[in-house]
């Protein structure tokens, strides 16, 4: 038996008097051979038993650490786009995580909860664009691992994510990141021959993630750049690819497009033969059916085009005779309006604090200073209009504004009742029926704003108003033309005349006087057979005399006007 040097010294160690007199005649720390081998097997077996004691009355306590580290991959995570990624993590040491806090979220490109699950095992409802697509590997937490499974990948997905482990006395947390990458769709190449006679190849691929890189090549590996390049991401967020270039080298036979996706290390090619003809070599019955079409071709157009001409120069020599016959009905409708020339003057009680009426309330102007007058209902405070005294309920009315050079105004007719307070529209909807300059174009105050094309620039207009059939026209008095007529309307109630100034200035705006008027109307010799169907009279028959048919007009009593200060 071998006695090492911890038993020799416990046995040194040993009381003297558990060995007899008789067998120790000398102290033991002398001499060990004189030790016999039954009382040193008695020894160590007492020396067992005491060891075997102390280890059942005091066992060794159990000591867990008081921090835990938690460990994410230290490579991002791959997944293809619609496959599942697990995204893992662990505790270290690797302790058991049941009675602890797990919350997995993602970190960018935006903040968004995946799973959060407390030691009860209530989850948090994780963040829209997770929901129903991540779910929680659980079977090893007690062994510390936890890895968090998002289903059917997306490409907004890729970004990088936290797993977080917390229990009442500390917390750790670790960094994931995820890669996402999608191979697309197989290329497809199209060729075009351009008129240059160079030949243009166009590139296309769809469903690639990250941006893929594109390379045109030939068989002998020669590669050329794009001439264009688009890559635009689509409602999932993967790219459609499109790339193009110009051969200009016939001797070119392959070309081949290839695209690489450089994060899977992965591409798709394909390529494109230009050694066959571009145009198919045609047989003599084909050629001979082509020059039979393009003659027939040819006359087919010149046919048309013949009768094309005639009907044009017809319909030119018709439109001439029906421009002449118009413009003398115009002519005579402006001479017959002139009849019912009727005197109107200014309402100031409805002109806006910034017109300025003359004292004979024939003629207003357009101030910048505002003017200290009643608010009045029926005083206009927003757009800068007056109304005539004069109210039409039935019977023809026709009257002329002198404009003279003056720009920006607006003369016609309107409803008594139209709303003054505010900046409705000025068209028939509202109740007003007018023309104006603006902006030196001529416009009809219809909803759109028709423009008015005139010849000439009027420095007088003369306004007609047919109450009965409901009609609203307007005249060039400088040369006696046709500005605009209205869509016939059905009147219902007062209509007064109507003035607008849109811009200041010290020409006034001035209603003609009755007197002004010509007091005989000649109608020319070539206009009399267009007579019989535009009466020269409110009667519908020729007055009996040269002398100006008499005012045919029913007016409203008004009150006396004020004078405009």
């Amino acid at each position: 038996m071998t006695i090492d040097s911890n038993q020799k010294e416990l046995i040194a160690s040993w009381p003297q008097s558990s060995i007899s007199q008789a067998e120790a005649p000398a102290p033991l720390t002398h001499s060990l051979e004189m030790v016999t081998p039954g009382l040193l097997v008695a020894l160590l077996l007492t020396l067992e038993l005491l060891q075997l004691h102390a280890l059942r009355a005091d066992p060794p306590s159990v000591c867990l650490p008081a921090r835990f580290d938690v460990i994410g991959p230290t490579e991002p995570v791959l997944a293809a786009v619609g496959n599942d990624a697990e995204l893992p993590c662990r505790l270290s040491p690797n302790v058991s995580a049941t009675h602890m806090e797990l919350h997995w979220f993602r970190e960018a490109p935006s903040w968004a909860t995946l799973l959060h699950r407390d030691p009860q095992g209530r989850a948090e409802e994780p963040a829209p664009e997770f929901r129903g697509r991540v779910t929680l590997e659980a079977d090893s937490i007690a062994e510390g691992r936890a890895a968090a499974r998002i289903h059917r990948v997306r490409a907004a997905d890729e970004g990088d994510y936290r797993c977080l482990f917390r229990d009442d006395t500390s917390s750790g947390e670790a960094a994931v990141r995820l890669r996402v990458a999608a191979l697309g769709s197989d290329p497809h190449i199209s060729m075009e021959v351009q008129a240059s006679g160079e030949i243009r190849l166009e590139c296309t691929s769809v469903g690639w993630y990250p941006e893929p890189q594109v390379q045109w090549k030939t068989p002998s590996e020669a590669k050329f750049l794009s001439t264009s390049e688009s890559r635009s991401p689509d409602p999932e967020g993967l790219f459609t690819v499109v790339a193009s270039m110009i051969i200009r080298d016939m001797s070119l036979e392959n070309v081949s497009c290839c695209i690489h996706n450089l994060l899977l290390g992965q591409q798709k090619e394909a390529g494109i033969s230009m050694s066959a003809p571009i145009v198919p070599r045609l047989t003599p019955w084909q050629v001979a059916v082509a020059v039979i079409l393009a003659v027939l071709g040819l006359l087919t157009t010149g046919s048309i085009v013949f009768i094309w001409r005639l009907y044009k120069d017809r319909f030119r020599e018709r439109k001439s005779e029906f421009s002449s016959k118009e413009k003398l009905l115009e002519e005579l409708k402006s001479k017959k309006a002139s009849l019912h020339a009727v005197n109107v003057t200014l309402d100031p009680d409805t002109a806006h604090p910034h017109l300025f009426l003359y004292a004979d309330s024939k003629s207003v102007r357009l101030e910048d200073s505002r003017q200290k007058l009643p608010d009045k209902a029926e005083r206009f405070d927003s757009w800068p209009c007056v109304l005539g005294r004069e109210a039409f309920t039935s019977g023809r009315h026709y009257w002329e504004v002198e404009v003279g050079d003056r720009t920006d105004w607006a003369v016609g007719v309107c409803r008594e009742n139209v709303i003054k307070k505010g900046f409705d529209p000025l068209t028939p909807e509202n109740g007003f029926w007018a023309v104006e300059l603006y902006g030196n174009g001529y416009w009809a105050l219809t909803p759109l704003r028709t423009p008015l094309p005139l010849a000439g620039s009027p420095r007088r207009v003369g306004v007609f108003l047919d109450y009965d059939s409901g009609d609203v026209s307007f005249y060039n008095m400088t040369n006696g033309s046709h500005i605009y007529s209205f869509p016939s309307v059905s009147f219902s109630g007062p209509l007064r005349p109507f003035f607008c100034l849109w811009s200041c200035g010290k020409k006034p705006l001035t209603i003609c006087s009755v007197a002004d008027r010509p007091e005989k109307v000649t109608v020319i010799a070539d206009a009399q057979a267009l007579s019989k169907d535009i009466p020269l009279s409110p009667t519908g028959e020729e007055p009996a005399s040269g002398d100006a048919d008499t005012l045919h007009s029913k007016l409203i009593p008004l009150q006396p006007c004020q004078k405009a200060p």
